[in-house]
This record gives C-alpha cells, structure tokens and sequence, in this order.
C-alpha cells in the first residue's frame, strides 16, 4: 500500500501552472501517491503533470466532480449521458496524465427524496448500465474506473459497502470498483472492516479521512480495524488523505467550517506521518490514535 494525499488540501481548483510546487512538496512531506480533481475549472497540463510524477517515483489518481447533473441513476438518460461524457473527458486526461485511476460519486449525489424500492430498483438498472460503460471507456485506457460511497446527507442512493458492491456487481465489467472513505464509512457502517470485507476485491481505492476531515488519528475513525481488513481482503491501492482548506472554494461543499490545524502544511505533514506509520505497522494503530 502506498500513501497519498489529495491536493484539495492546499488548492481547488487544480492548476498545474501552479500546482505543480504542491506535489513535489507532498513527495517531501513522505507521500508516495497523488490526487486531484477535474473540476470545471482546472487547468492541467497532462504532459507536464506525467514527467514529475515519473520524475518523483509518485502513483496518481484523479476525482471527479459529478453531482445532479451527471447522475449515472437518474432517470433522465440526457443526465447519465452527460455523465459519461464528462467521465470519458476526464479518462483521456487522466491517462494521458499518467494517473492509473480515476474515481467519482457517480449517483445521487445532491438528492434528497426518498425512494421506494421500485424507484430504487429502476435507478440500480439505469447505474449500472451506466458504469458498465464507464468502465469500458476506462479499461480501453488502461485505468481504472471506480465509484465513491457518500454517506446519506450527500447523496440518498447506496451510501454502505454492501450495497454498492452490489451495484458493481450488477454493472458486470471487472473494471468498475469501488472507493470507499473512512470519514463517510464513519456515519453509515455499523463496522469499518465489514464494510471493507463486504467491498473485498472490489475495493479498488481508499480515502482515509478522519471523522471530523482533519489529519488522519486526531479523530474517532477506528484504524484498528481498517488495516487488518485491508491486510485480510490483500488491498493493493492507496491510502489517500482527504481534507479540505477552510478558507477554500470548496469549503462549504465539504462543511469544512474550521481549521483542523495551525495550517495547511500541518495538516498534511502529521496526517501523512501518522499513515505511513499506520501502512508500515499495521498493529500499532491503537498506539498511534
């Protein structure tokens, strides 16, 4: 397992005239992986982004930004095809970027009615259809495609494990997986390792926020049990930090209220240390809390 960190920590939106700075300074704060988001407004220069990942030995992933609009379970079948659109965009940037993943809250996202099962049933088809062919486009590049799970206040549509991987399943394609973050996990799974046993091979990338979007171990997550679960289902990918800037563009999509510490760098230097130490020894986690 290699530990990342996601760029919205500093910066949103991604600008790698800018940004570049941002990732050679997580390669020195100990991160070994990378990630930011394709949103409307980033400006990435994918040539450029791939020699310094080669350059600093760093594996990528890239987030995207989906909402109502590109909804893979709405019913509206313009909506999922401007999902699959922005999804195959943001594909051909990734890969020529040299990221091997790409995730996104693919369904959901910004809905609050309540379903029944019917309804729910018909938006299951429609999602998987949709993911099927996310995860074709994606394969055709040669990188993965896999779908957050939002917790109930961000989305009303499969917010556990169980649930989405069966919705994975149903999409029928090895190359849909999911993503899974410890701070919506912390809200919506009676237990972090069943949750990470119940998404198993599937299980294709990993947020580990804490409970409250601050470093990883100042909060209530129970990193006891996620490395031994991750250990047990033998999971290959990242251990990606998420937070967000307070004072940032994103900050009230995120509820990000407060600072989580004196600063930024902070942050992402005690967080990154406290997941190192975590994916070095697996054991200690109760230590480390």
């Amino acid at each position: 397992m290699r530990v990342g960190i996601n760029l919205w920590v500093w910066v949103s939106p991604f600008d790698s005239r800018r940004d570049l700075a941002r990732i050679r300074q997580a390669k020195a704060l100990g991160a070994q992986a990378v990630e930011f988001a394709l949103e409307e407004d980033a400006v990435v220069d994918p040539k450029a982004v791939r020699a310094l990942l080669t350059e600093l030995d760093l594996d990528c992933s890239v987030i995207g930004l989906f909402g109502p609009a590109r909804n893979f379970a709405s019913l509206e079948a313009s909506v999922r095809e401007a999902g699959l659109e922005y999804l195959r965009r943001s594909i051909d940037i990734t890969a020529e970027a040299g990221a091997k993943l790409f995730s996104g809250a693919v369904w959901g996202v910004g809905e609050t009615q309540v379903l029944s099962a019917a309804e729910r049933e018909e938006r299951a088809k429609f999602a998987a259809e949709s993911l099927n062919q996310a995860a074709e486009y994606s394969a055709r590049s040669g990188v993965r495609f896999c779908a957050e799970v939002l917790n109930r206040y961000e989305s009303n549509f499969c917010n556990t494990a169980a649930e989405s991987r069966a919705l994975i399943e149903r999409a029928g394609h090895p190359n849909a997986g999911l993503h899974l973050d410890t701070f919506h996990m912390s809200m919506e799974e009676t237990s972090l390792a069943e949750a990470i046993r119940s998404a198993g091979p599937k299980l294709f990338h990993l947020h580990s926020s804490e409970s409250q979007r601050g470093a990883p171990g100042d909060g209530m997550v129970r990193w006891d049990q996620v490395m031994p679960a991750l250990r047990g289902i033998g999971y290959q990918g990242s251990l990606v930090l998420e937070s967000f800037h307070p004072a940032g563009r994103l900050a009230p999509l995120a509820r990000a209220w407060r600072s989580y510490a004196e600063n930024q760098d902070e942050l992402a230097a005690r967080g990154l240390r406290f997941l190192n130490r975590l994916a070095a020894s697996p054991s200690a986690a109760s230590a480390l809390r």
